[in-house]
């Protein structure tokens, strides 16, 4: 059956639901717009980076990307931290993420941000108010929190908020779950104070008309990822097998075709909690096809590393994805425009 018939089944199969997931979604907004459920601004100036899709826009490479650039426009690391609420970690609670510290307690993307971006501060809590309470009272050098997935947590009001699209998805066909991909409304998309397009592969009026959109007066940014280089001392391509535990892992996958043989294909579930029975599967792969290793995601790597430390049959590449932008002048000019505002003075 064609993916486009399949999909348009879905949708109408689960139309009821996706409703009624519509309507509480709406109600929820419209509390919070009026009052009846209260937002407050941080105690310190937060950029809030988030999405309206399930996942699989980019936010962490784009979250590392503002905390590099945040540190140098403010005088250094110390000056810009990160709070994340730690998706699936097995704590509860404040904790300060160490740099290879356990990941479970953090959560992999937090986990991760500090091994990219040691020298800042970056801390977990399900209550983003108080979170940013904690790092204001325990590192008062921090002027300014980035917060990398908190666009549906109204109980706080953030000073800019930047909503991440994906190029290779339209909102203009995309719809709320569960027929569709979408956890938020694209009517939330007015509140922003500026929009990413990520993975952009045209020009900015080709992929604003691609999405659908039309907004006046927000700002719209349009950036691609890219690989690290990468350098084997394997003649021709490695042959390896291909893991991934994120959003969308085929688009991962296929990304690899260019320099990597991939014998094998390995997809999990977003966040996947890796197990031994995972590595012994991998290592019944490596050794009945005679592979030179597996390529995973920076992200994925963190939740595997610990697993085949003590194995050295298994030999781990993990890409790390950075972003660039089509005009990045724009959106420093957008940065220096906010932290030149009276907020920052009065700080």
């Amino acid at each position: 059956m064609a993916p486009k018939l399949t999909q348009t089944i879905k949708r109408v199969a689960l139309s009821p639901l996706t409703a009624v997931y519509a309507l509480v979604i709406a109600v929820r907004h419209k509390l919070f717009d009026r009052g009846v459920y209260k937002s407050e601004a941080g105690a310190l100036p937060t950029l809030v980076l988030g999405n309206i899709h399930v996942g699989g826009t980019g936010k962490t490479p784009h979250a590392s990307y503002f905390l590099r650039i945040l540190s140098e426009k403010l005088g250094g690391p110390e000056k810009v931290a990160l709070l994340s609420r730690g998706y699936k970690r097995t704590s509860k609670g404040f904790f300060w993420v160490e740099t290879d510290g356990d990941w479970r307690k953090y959560g992999d993307e937090p986990a991760l941000l500090k091994n990219l971006n040691p020298s800042n501060p970056i801390a977990v809590c399900e209550d983003r108010i108080r979170g940013i309470k904690q790092i204001k009272k325990e590192r008062p050098e921090v002027r300014v929190v980035i917060l990398d997935d908190g666009l549906q947590h109204r109980k706080l009001l953030p000073t800019k908020s930047v909503f991440i699209l994906d190029s290779d998805r339209p909102l203009k066909n995309e719809a709320l779950l569960p027929a569709g991909n979408l956890r938020d409304l694209k009517s939330r998309l007015k509140t922003a104070d500026a929009i990413v397009i990520a993975r952009s592969k045209q020009g900015l009026k080709e992929e604003v008309l691609k999405q659908g959109l039309s907004l006046e007066n927000i700002p719209v940014f349009t950036s691609y990822m890219q690989e690290e280089d990468f350098e084997s001392a394997i003649k021709g391509k490695p042959r390896i097998l291909a893991i991934s535990g994120i959003a969308e892992p085929e688009r991962f996958m296929d990304s690899l075709t260019s320099k990597w043989s991939v014998v094998r294909r390995e997809s999990y579930s977003d966040h996947h909690m890796y197990s031994e029975k995972d590595v012994e599967g991998w290592l019944a792969s490596i050794r009945n096809e005679k592979l030179d290793g597996i390529v995973t995601t920076s992200k994925d790597a963190v939740r595997i590393k610990p697993l085949i430390a003590y194995r050295p049959e298994i030999k781990m590449h993990s890409i790390c994805i950075g972003v660039k932008w089509h005009e990045e002048e724009a959106v420093q000019q957008w940065l220096d425009q906010w932290l030149e505002s009276t907020i920052f003075a009065q700080q």
